[in-house]
């Protein structure tokens, strides 16, 4: 009978140290979620029911990602929030909505979110906090590379080369009665013609770039969970490895961007000057790419924020394209 007794007691023990630890979590989000209300908390958009942990993950799952946020939109409106694991994150799916977040209230939206991936292949123009070097470098983009005038002059014969080159590929296979993949030889004719447009016609290792490039594009192209769980350590411990790997190979990137300009600066030394009003000065920008834009205004030195080697490499890696491989392969129907 005292064995009895004290099996109980031990089995009342258990049962109340289990009702313990599932119920003191709840009480707790019950509790903040009680005073959220209470204190006037923010105003957050609707958005799905959520799970402990996971958040909205469940939701995005069993289809492709712009499916599933259709059907969650059209369920939820233009404007919802989704948790993703600790993330925040609002979802804007119609023209009025991305017109008050884009235009409208564009430097209320303008920060860039911060994560470990973010953190390593981040540097440079996309990621940048909105502010007075963000605007510098938008400004370089638009008015050094993205202008018209510019772009005409330096992408015409680009395209006029890549195209024929093309024409002639196609009608060599259809000579030798071959099958030619459209899809493929139109993504190799952009990535050729973004290529030459970054690091010029000569570039020994444009190839090795893009491969590195390659690899960096798909591991930080996915959801990590370190950026879905930022405030987790167990969660950084156990990634440790996938970062490690991406900070390796984002590391070989910026080795080859550095031997790409240090071979651009050997072969070109004393010609990084300022073009504007000399002689011949148009012709010299129409033979610029972007790597000698980029060296141009380093060597100005007339940038409120002076262009180091780490912002060169990002602003090319970023202009960069895509080999055909990390195509995104999600067909939009």
């Amino acid at each position: 009978m005292d064995e009895l007794s004290f099996f109980g007691s031990c089995l009342s023990l258990a049962l109340a140290i289990i009702a313990a630890t599932i119920l003191l979590p709840l009480s707790l989000l019950v509790r903040r979620a009680l005073s959220t209300k209470e204190t006037g908390g923010p105003r957050l958009p609707p958005g799905p029911w959520n799970l402990p942990v996971l958040g909205s993950l469940h939701h995005l799952l069993g289809a492709p990602p712009h499916r599933a946020l259709l059907r969650l939109s059209r369920r939820h409106g233009p404007l919802m929030q989704l948790r993703l694991g600790e993330v925040l994150t609002f979802v804007v799916s119609s023209p009025e909505a991305a017109m008050e977040v884009m235009k409208t209230k564009d430097p209320a939206f303008a920060g860039r979110p911060r994560g470990p991936t973010v953190d390593v292949v981040g540097r440079g123009l996309v990621f940048a906090p909105y502010g007075a070097y963000w605007q510098q470098m938008r400004k370089v983009c638009v008015a050094e590379l993205l202008g018209a005038r510019h772009v005409r002059r330096r992408m015409e014969r680009i395209r006029q080369a890549e195209v024929s080159r093309l024409v002639e590929s196609v009608v060599g296979s259809a000579s030798a009665a071959a099958v030619v993949n459209l899809s493929e030889a139109l993504a190799v004719l952009t990535n050729n013609v973004i290529a030459r447009a970054v690091f010029g016609a000569e570039c020994r290792q444009r190839q090795a770039f893009l491969r590195e490039l390659d690899v960096v594009a798909t591991m930080a192209g996915v959801f990590s969970l370190p950026d879905l769980y930022p405030s987790s350590r167990l969660v950084r411990w156990l990634s440790r490895g996938d970062m490690r790997h991406l900070r390796r190979s984002y590391a070989r990137v910026q080795r080859i961007v550095d031997g790409v300009i240090q071979d651009r600066i050997k072969a070109r030394r004393g010609t990084f000057a300022a073009v504007d009003g000399a002689a011949g000065a148009d012709d010299d920008v129409q033979d610029e790419d972007l790597l000698d834009v980029l060296l141009r205004l380093q060597v100005e030195g007339s940038l409120a924020f002076p262009l180091t080697a780490e912002t060169i490499c990002a602003v090319v890696s970023v202009s960069a394209p895509s080999r055909p491989s990390s195509c995104p392969k999600t067909r939009m129907t």
